[in-house]
Protein backbone atom coordinates (compact mmCIF):
# COMPACT_ATOMS: atom_id res chain seq x y z
CA UNK A 1 0.00 0.00 0.00
CA UNK A 2 1.63 3.30 -1.05
CA UNK A 3 0.50 5.51 2.09
CA UNK A 4 1.94 8.97 0.05
CA UNK A 5 -0.66 8.30 -2.58
CA UNK A 6 -3.36 8.06 -0.01
CA UNK A 7 -2.57 10.84 1.65
CA UNK A 8 -2.14 12.91 -1.21
CA UNK A 9 -5.62 11.57 -2.67
CA UNK A 10 -6.90 12.35 0.83
CA UNK A 11 -6.35 16.32 0.38
CA UNK A 12 -7.76 16.11 -3.12
CA UNK A 13 -10.75 14.63 -2.39
CA UNK A 14 -10.85 17.36 0.80
CA UNK A 15 -10.14 20.55 -2.03
CA UNK A 16 -12.52 19.21 -4.55
CA UNK A 17 -15.33 19.00 -1.97
CA UNK A 18 -14.10 22.71 -0.77
CA UNK A 19 -14.44 24.08 -4.47
CA UNK A 20 -17.18 22.48 -5.89
CA UNK A 21 -19.40 23.79 -2.51
CA UNK A 22 -17.97 27.50 -3.00
CA UNK A 23 -18.63 27.43 -7.15
CA UNK A 24 -21.27 25.00 -7.94
CA UNK A 25 -23.35 25.15 -4.78
CA UNK A 26 -22.36 28.55 -3.55
CA UNK A 27 -21.56 27.33 -0.02
CA UNK A 28 -25.29 26.10 0.35
CA UNK A 29 -23.99 22.49 1.52
CA UNK A 30 -21.32 23.80 4.78
CA UNK A 31 -22.53 21.40 7.05
CA UNK A 32 -21.98 18.18 4.53
CA UNK A 33 -18.64 19.32 3.27
CA UNK A 34 -17.38 20.11 6.97
CA UNK A 35 -19.02 16.92 7.87
CA UNK A 36 -17.26 15.14 4.78
CA UNK A 37 -13.51 17.09 5.41
CA UNK A 38 -13.65 15.99 8.66
CA UNK A 39 -14.36 12.22 7.77
CA UNK A 40 -11.53 12.26 4.98
CA UNK A 41 -9.18 13.87 7.69
CA UNK A 42 -9.57 11.03 10.40
CA UNK A 43 -9.10 8.90 7.52
CA UNK A 44 -5.85 10.40 6.52
CA UNK A 45 -4.82 10.48 10.39
CA UNK A 46 -5.52 6.59 10.77
CA UNK A 47 -3.54 6.40 7.44
CA UNK A 48 -0.49 8.11 8.53
CA UNK A 49 -0.63 6.72 11.93
CA UNK A 50 -1.11 3.25 10.55
CA UNK A 51 2.21 4.09 8.13
CA UNK A 52 3.91 5.62 11.32
CA UNK A 53 3.19 2.01 13.69
CA UNK A 54 4.52 -0.23 10.95
CA UNK A 55 8.07 1.93 10.23
CA UNK A 56 8.62 1.74 13.94
CA UNK A 57 8.20 -1.93 13.64
CA UNK A 58 10.16 -2.37 11.12
CA UNK A 59 13.03 -0.36 12.21
CA UNK A 60 13.48 -3.04 15.14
Amino acid sequence: MNYTFMLYSAVCIMQIALLANITIAKGAWNGVTMWLCTVVFVFATAIFGLSRARQKDTQK
